[in-house]
């Protein structure tokens, strides 16, 4: 029977690889690629002009990538809008700095065409790929002139043109933030528009009349794209599932920790892959004042492989080697190397060994502490409103719980050594508003380290916990499938993966055989149907 069920199996892997091929697929070469992502803390000096910081952010790119060359990486992830300053706010500025970017089906080469001369940003992402000899994602700004034509569909550039010279933007262009990916030899091969830009802190950015995805391939795999606010909608969900054979899917992004922790980064894009069962390449500006931090490079069968969560105030470069398929998982047991750098803002290197630090203090919350410290390192997390959850305080050391919210229930069964801590039990069956403009279905259950404000009940999430959780077990009976777990100890490490499981249904289970503080778990149920915009 063994010999049999292996034949069957090398039979399907052999029959398969034609097809993989086809797709772009590359089963077993040595069953890995090695990615990079950069967490990058930008240059952002209000006494510089805009291209000033564009080139020394730049350079800071050079830096990652002759790095990552020096270590094999055959793809390395930017962060979103990392090239520019925070406060790029205004017409004038995209007309200054932001560039005409071909659409990817043309595979333009900046680096070696002359047309670009006028292109800084595009000629150095290019040559940085042709040099380094490997894919190369980023996020910029393209700027259109809007067109007035009699059709629009049909047009390469159709998310510029209108048939009606009134739908034109006030200042006659258009501005989207656009994810660009460049292949080994340099020429564009993907330019993606950000479907869903961040409300009030993306001002000036232009949201694309007709969203599409975009794929590349690899030699080692498929790719699909997505930039920051787009990872919470179903289109990226969709991306994935319409090519099955999907390998991963790269992520640059300006993250905004927000409350409950849900939305924070790194448990968020653990989640995600874990879920959507594909890899997440995921690189983040470093901007802990702001909210914003956490990178990593996650597998859908083991979570995160390696990851930054510290407001330090360093950039980082993360390197792993990457199972190309979960089947390279099971035959090929190739440590995965990674690697862990800083980089310094004078350019120099440390290379990290061991654990990454933890400088997190126990609040974060702006509505407690206030917005915009002055220091860098001052980490600050934004707030959602949590007032359509039901909340039961924990009082008991052991007990079981049930709550039901909207005709959503969910039940936690715990055991503590001790409950000298507020803890809270919350469980919402309602949509939830988000920044007064989007509705997002949700049914979520959560157990958090959190306190009361106001006499309203877990309204200051805290990142720090001192409580020994020797198990729990929270189930929920959830009208979706999509279900995104997530468990954090204290001070937001992720909970290792041996410790936890979820059985992707309803139950997430945990038992502590390690000794450490539980901060917060949850399953998380979208409901993506639910979603809409609150004015409508």
């Amino acid at each position: 029977m063994k010999i049999l069920c292996i034949t069957v199996l090398y039979f399907f892997i052999v029959f398969n690889s034609c097809n993989a091929e086809k797709m772009g697929i590359n089963l077993f070469p040595s069953g890995y690629y090695r990615a990079a992502v950069l967490e990058l803390k930008q240059y952002d000096d209000d006494s510089s002009s805009g291209g000033e910081i564009i080139d020394i952010n730049l350079g800071k790119y050079t830096k990652a990538a002759e790095l990552s060359k020096s270590n094999k990486v055959d793809i390395i992830v930017f962060p979103e809008k990392g090239l520019f300053p925070m406060k790029m706010d205004n017409a004038t500025w995209f007309l200054n700095y932001a560039e005409d970017i071909p659409d990817g089906s043309k595979e333009a080469n900046p680096c070696k065409e002359e047309e670009f001369s006028n292109s800084p940003i595009l000629k150095n992402l290019s040559c940085i790929a042709q040099k380094n000899n490997f894919f190369v994602v980023a996020t910029l700004i393209d700027v259109k002139k809007c067109e007035v034509q009699k059709n629009c569909k049909n047009k390469i550039n159709k998310n510029s043109c209108v048939t009606d010279s009134s739908d034109c933007p006030d200042s006659d262009y258009y501005n989207f933030n656009t994810l660009v990916v460049f292949n080994r030899e340099g020429n564009l091969i993907v330019r993606y528009y950000k479907r869903h830009p961040f409300g009030p802190l993306e001002p000036g950015i232009s949201t694309p009349q007709y969203p599409e995805p975009a794929y590349f391939d690899t030699g080692f795999g498929t790719f699909a794209t997505d930039i920051g606010f787009d990872f919470l909608f179903n289109d990226s969900v969709i991306d994935v599932k319409k090519r099955p054979w999907t390998t991963g899917i790269t992520y640059g992004n300006w993250w905004f920790d927000h409350t409950p922790l849900f939305y924070f980064s790194i448990p968020n894009q653990q989640a995600w892959s874990l879920t959507n069962k594909v890899t997440v390449l995921s690189s983040d500006v470093h901007a802990p004042n702001l909210a914003s931090l956490g990178s990593g490079i996650y597998v859908p069968d083991k979570g995160a492989v390696i990851y930054s969560y510290n407001p330090d105030g360093k950039s980082k470069l993360l390197i792993s080697n990457v199972p190309s398929s979960s089947l390279n998982t099971l035959f090929n047991k190739k440590p995965l190397d990674t690697k862990f750098f800083y980089i310094n803002d004078d350019d120099t290197v440390t290379e990290l060994n061991g654990d990454e630090p933890r400088d997190f203090k126990e609040e974060c919350s702006e509505d407690v502490l206030g917005m915009n410290p002055s220091s860098l390192t001052d980490y600050r997390c934004k707030n959602t409103e949590v007032e359509q959850y039901t909340f039961v305080k924990l009082n008991k050391t052991e007990d079981n719980i049930n709550i039901c919210s909207n005709n959503f229930c969910c039940s936690l069964e715990y055991q503590a050594e001790s409950m000298n801590e507020t803890f809270y039990f919350a469980v919402s069956g309602n949509r939830l508003k988000f920044y007064d403009i989007y509705w997002f279905g949700v049914q979520s259950c959560f157990l958090a380290r959190c306190e009361p404000v106001d006499d309203k009940p877990c309204r200051n999430f805290l990142l720090k916990s001192n409580t020994k959780f020797q198990s729990i077990k929270i189930t929920g009976r959830f009208d979706t499938s999509y279900i995104y777990p997530h468990i954090l100890d204290s001070e937001l490490r992720l909970t290792d993966r041996d410790e936890w499981s979820f059985d992707g249904k309803s139950q997430l289970s945990y038992k502590n055989s390690k000794g450490k503080n539980l901060l917060y778990a949850d399953l998380y149920g979208r409901l993506y149907k639910e979603d809409g915009l609150v004015n409508n």
